[in-house]
């Protein structure tokens, strides 16, 4: 890496939130041994209609955009280190692109919003396939609506630079609890990895709606400039710890019910 990267400062500080947040959001942040973190928030969600807004530190020359599903973009502004998210009014997924050129080092963070208004006409896979940064990793695929990602699920991503797939490039993964993955892509720029099961303080068989944060990083150089893309999502807990035993249940209740009934009628043939 450019020893000059160090001089760049503090990097940007991504924290993504919905007005009136549930508590209990979750924080992440990739350590990185030249620079201050580049890190993202836990995003939030509100039961409660509100603006989705971006705090920014640090962000001096940075460029935002949101792109909707029809792969118009939206550029965005700051206002005293506050990006609030326009309503498109168009429903499917948005990408969020926020790059910052420093010549030497180009860095990019990305994170898939899914908002809601009227039907886009456009599938995702549109959104996903298009090259929006020199260099991005981009879910392949993301998740369906009113889906999530979920700890201990296996999901697959690509590396791209200028649309194309980058092989043999390691990748990094990093939760907000600590956890940290890595892969190295294939000849097709995919990797696959296993989200982290590491929600503490998990009770087995009760409900648990967590969100927290985790982030995929890889840095590429090409032409005498660093390319640094992260990509953010949020991954909840896994349905699989209180489902075992809603199952068990179940089967348990519909087991003295189909004896029961197998039993009378017993009771009526013996009659």
């Amino acid at each position: 890496m450019h020893n000059s990267v160090s001089a760049a400062g503090a990097m940007l500080l991504l924290a993504l939130a919905l007005t009136a947040p549930q508590p209990g959001a979750q924080s992440g942040a990739l350590q990185n041994d030249n620079h201050t973190p580049l890190a993202a928030a836990g995003q939030a969600h509100s039961h409660r209609r509100g603006a989705m807004k971006l705090l920014l530190e640090n962000a001096e020359g940075a460029q935002i955009n949101l792109w909707k599903p029809d792969l118009t973009r939206l550029p965005l502004t700051i206002e005293h280190g506050i990006v609030t998210l326009p309503a498109t009014g168009v429903d499917n997924y948005h990408a969020l692109v926020i790059e910052r050129d420093w010549g030497y080092l180009h860095e990019t963070l990305i994170r898939y919003l899914y908002l809601h208004g009227k039907p886009s006409g456009h599938s995702t896979s549109e959104l996903t396939a298009a090259e929006k940064s020199s260099f991005e990793i981009v879910p392949d695929p993301v998740p369906r609506e009113h889906q999530h990602y979920r700890s201990d699920q296996q999901w697959r991503f690509q590396v791209r630079f200028k649309g194309a797939p980058v092989a043999h490039l390691p990748v990094e993964l990093l939760s907000s609890y600590g956890s940290r993955l890595s892969a190295v892509s294939d000849e097709r720029g995919l990797v696959e990895l296993r989200l982290p099961d590491d929600f503490p303080q998990i009770e087995t068989g009760r409900r648990d709606r967590r969100g927290a944060e985790f982030t995929l990083s890889a840095e590429l150089s090409k032409g005498g400039i660093t390319y640094q893309t992260r990509l953010y999502a949020e991954y909840r807990v896994n349905p699989s710890h209180w489902h075992s035993l809603e199952l068990g249940i179940l089967a348990g209740g519909i087991g003295m019910l189909a004896g029961g009934l197998i039993g009378r009628l017993a009771v009526r043939s013996s009659r």
